[in-house]
């Protein structure tokens, strides 16, 4: 029997440092990438503002909040801005998704949130299709403002530490 999407979410939320993660954004882009790498979700992903985004993992953190297995809390930024932490609850874990995917989460975490952004991107673009230096365009046009070349850099290095082709 395969595990319901829902439950590998709130095992990704669990097997964060802490079980928490800091954003909606980089829950929707580290859940795209393992997916990519094979953690066996189906969420449908289109291109948004901040990149590849998916309904239907929004929609079931919410369900898994109704479940108990995840909580999610508005914060304030030191600049203003509003964000959510996840949280895992007691009995979100899987021991599946911390044997094969713990190391790529902790990578993920351990990334600044705007390179986690231009990785998740930069990919989506490969995914349709484009030739790399046609994806670095795409990507420095549609995230001018936090796109610099050292991020990049950053980007490019974590998708290949997670096992992405340099190709």
């Amino acid at each position: 029997m395969t595990t319901e999407r829902f439950r590998l979410l709130a095992a990704v939320v669990a097997a964060h440092p802490d079980g928490r993660v800091a954003g909606r954004t980089r829950l929707q882009k580290t859940v795209k990438l393992l997916q990519r790498l094979g953690l066996s979700t189906d969420y449908g992903y289109m291109l948004h503002f901040y990149g590849p985004y998916s309904e239907g993992l929004q929609a079931e953190v919410g369900l898994l909040e109704v479940m108990g297995l995840v909580e999610e809390s508005r914060q304030s930024g030191q600049d203003g801005r509003q964000y959510y932490i996840v949280t895992a609850k007691p009995g979100a874990e899987l021991v599946e998704v911390n044997r094969e995917y713990k190391d790529a989460i902790q990578t993920m975490a351990d990334a600044e949130w705007e390179v986690l952004e231009i990785a998740a991107t930069y990919d989506a673009f490969r995914e349709i299709g484009m030739p790399h230096e046609q994806a670095l365009e795409a990507v420095r046009r549609k995230k001018a403002k936090i796109c610099t070349d050292q991020r990049v850099q950053e980007a490019l290095e974590l998708l290949w530490e997670l096992g992405f082709s340099k190709t």
